[in-house]
């Protein structure tokens, strides 16, 4: 109680000058059509984005990285989800295209699309929504069985999202494994590697990426399918040389089959600044948090 109350203390007056609270946010969101429903939306019809927006605001994220998501596809009724979830949610929404949906041949690489195409057709493909403005946005390209796979880098003031869906085969997994590693280590921030990686815990592409990243969610717990969930294939991930700047303080994994067929995984942390050792400040005494988000967050700790 004591410690609490310290924490509490700093807080009000200003808010503790060294840690602040981060709450993270995967979901895939299967293009708003619900856990098993056709592709197959009337135009301008939302779909189940409600739901998935009902999810996302009950979590209460910094930032959420969300897989298979549509712009203007005849299949997702031309609706632009990203802006919608954005209104939904109260945030700013990201997105980039990985592949294009056109009427006449349906999903085409991107160094084969044109502008004129993605008029036709439509975009597929990640974003992120956040309340913090991005200072910048870019995108690496990996190869993937089915259609081209892309990582979207998200940097923040202090750290940087990377929202990934990764490919079906395993080959394909590992290459985009290495892909973010590399990509990865040219920040000198936090980089939040996030998504569907379409592999379990012990898969290659997991371990390969274990070489250079820290999971920060359970994968014991599964999340996928939303249904009965039983397997874990999506993580939220720290590049290991920032994770001790990381403390994570909850763990989430939230099933609504009614919104997707992905669970939602949801990381709780407290982020120290570089440089500042987690003995100095109040929150992390004895080496354990001992505030969070009820009263520091409201005092922006």
């Amino acid at each position: 109680m004591k410690r609490l109350a310290l924490c509490v203390a700093v807080a009000a007056m200003g808010g503790c000058v060294f840690a602040k609270p981060i709450t993270m946010m995967s979901y895939n969101i299967r293009i708003g059509c619900g856990f098993d429903g056709p592709f197959n939306l009337p135009k301008g019809n939302f779909g189940h984005l409600p739901q998935v927006a009902e999810v996302i605001r009950a979590a209460d994220p910094d930032w959420v990285a969300l897989q298979e998501i549509d712009n203007k596809t005849k299949r997702a009724g031309f609706v632009d989800q990203t802006a919608e979830l954005a209104k939904l949610c109260g945030m700013k929404g990201t997105f980039v295209r990985k592949t294009l949906a056109t009427q006449r041949r349906g999903f085409r690489m991107l160094s084969d699309a044109t502008e004129e195409e993605v008029a036709e057709g439509g975009e597929y493909g990640l974003a992120v929504l956040s309340k913090e403005e991005p200072i910048k946005v870019s995108k690496v390209l990996v190869p993937g069985q089915s259609h081209t796979r892309c990582i979207l880098f998200v940097e923040f003031a202090d750290y940087v999202v990377a929202c990934v869906h990764f490919p079906l085969k395993e080959e394909h997994r590992v290459l985009a494994a290495q892909v973010a590693l590399v990509n990865a280590a040219d920040y000198r921030k936090p980089v939040f590697l996030v998504g569907d990686f379409n592999a379990e815990p012990a898969a290659k592409s997991i371990i390969e990426l274990k070489k250079g990243m820290t999971i920060l969610n359970d994968p014991s717990v599964p999340t996928f399918p939303s249904s009965v969930p039983d397997r874990c294939i999506d993580y939220i991930m720290v590049n290991t040389p920032f994770a001790d700047r990381v403390n994570v303080v909850d763990r989430q994994v939230l099933a609504k089959p009614d919104a997707t067929d992905h669970c939602a995984v949801i990381v709780k942390a407290i982020l120290m600044p570089s440089g500042v050792a987690r003995a100095s400040c109040p929150c992390f005494m004895g080496g354990t948090p001992i505030c969070f988000y009820r009263a520091c967050r409201a005092a922006r700790h």
